[in-house]
């Protein structure tokens, strides 16, 4: 008996990280013989039994059609594995005081209930997430829960280090638009080191040339599968992560930092509590973007040796991080 994915957000409506993670289960899934169920095709959900059953959810309420759907699904199949994406609206509800921000809280406070109500068992981005969810949603049915992050994948074979010997370019990868991206102090950096390092932004941003306006910071979109050899051509060895500390980001995974490991790019980052998971305690990038000369001294205080060790530990996680090992823990829940 095959195993079913159910995409509830429409795809052509959404972009960054949920199409990524979706778009990259829907290809494991279908490696493995399995049925996608998406769109127009969610209506078969009906026709076809199924072993596990495992749901993307989308940042938002699901639709009329997934009711049904769901229900049908659930009913189909032995295990239905419901993975909620976040729990924005239980950690900032006074985010949602006016009129339509009520009905989009309790439309998806409905869809997550919904969620819960025909899943056997729940996943989130980390299992923190998971129990701030239950905690927040007492009248919920209760479920087990473990968490599934998003995973690497298209791995650099074997990426050499830069030239040392040669100006190094220091990267900020993805979207400026979060009001938690911490981008600005990417600038602030290369507003202090525009002198011994190069910056660059790759970013789809519309706006990316409003908001970053200085001459010294290269601004470029381009295609994921082309950023190994953008690495490669532009010297560059250091990519920042910027998000500071906070309730929420303490609670979920960046795409951006499965890519950083995808590339083998050794990124400097807050201490944040599943980076720390993932990453080891002593993961020597870890750094305040409050003191960007500790960050400087860092830079240059890494040898070459020590460089190469990064990269192999980097490699090292993401070959345990792709999205096929994603896929066999959903088969062993």
């Amino acid at each position: 008996m095959r195993n079913n994915l159910y995409v509830v957000p429409d795809l052509d409506k959404v972009s960054g990280g949920p199409k990524t993670r979706i778009t990259l289960f829907k290809e494991v899934f279908r490696k493995n013989g399995n049925n996608v169920f998406e769109k127009a095709n969610k209506k078969n959900t009906l026709l076809k039994k199924t072993n596990i059953a495992y749901v993307e959810s989308g940042s938002n309420r699901i639709n009329l059609i997934d009711i049904p759907c769901l229900l049908f699904l659930r009913l189909r199949s032995k295990k239905t594995i419901v993975f909620i994406r976040d729990i924005y609206i239980e950690l900032f509800p006074e985010e949602y005081n006016t009129f339509r921000g009520k009905i989009t809280y309790f439309s998806n406070k409905l869809s997550n209930f919904y969620l819960t109500l025909i899943s056997t068992s729940m996943v989130f981005p980390t299992m923190e997430m998971g129990e701030v969810f239950f905690k927040k949603n007492k009248f919920f049915p209760k479920r087990s829960f473990t968490d599934l992050p998003p995973g690497t994948h298209d791995i650099t074979p074997n990426r050499n280090p830069p030239d040392f010997s040669k100006k190094c370019g220091i990267l900020y990868l993805g979207s400026l638009g979060y009001t938690n991206s911490g981008y600005q102090n990417f600038i602030d950096f290369a507003n202090m080191y525009k002198d011994e390092y190069n910056f660059f932004i790759l970013s789809g941003d519309k706006d990316l040339k409003e908001k970053v306006t200085t001459t010294h910071i290269k601004l470029d979109k381009v295609p994921r599968k082309d950023i190994p050899q953008f690495i490669i051509k532009n010297n560059i060895a250091y990519a920042f992560h910027t998000r500071p500390r906070n309730m929420y980001d303490d609670l979920t995974f960046p795409i951006k930092v499965f890519d950083f490991l995808s590339f083998q790019l050794p990124f400097f980052s807050e201490k944040h509590v599943p980076l720390e998971n993932l990453l080891g305690n002593d993961y020597t990038l870890f750094a305040s973007f409050d003191n960007n000369k500790e960050i400087f001294h860092k830079i240059e205080s890494i040898k070459l040796q020590e460089y190469k060790e990064l990269l192999h530990l980097l490699k090292e996680i993401a070959i345990n991080n792709t999205y096929d090992k994603r896929y066999k823990k959903l088969l062993e829940q």
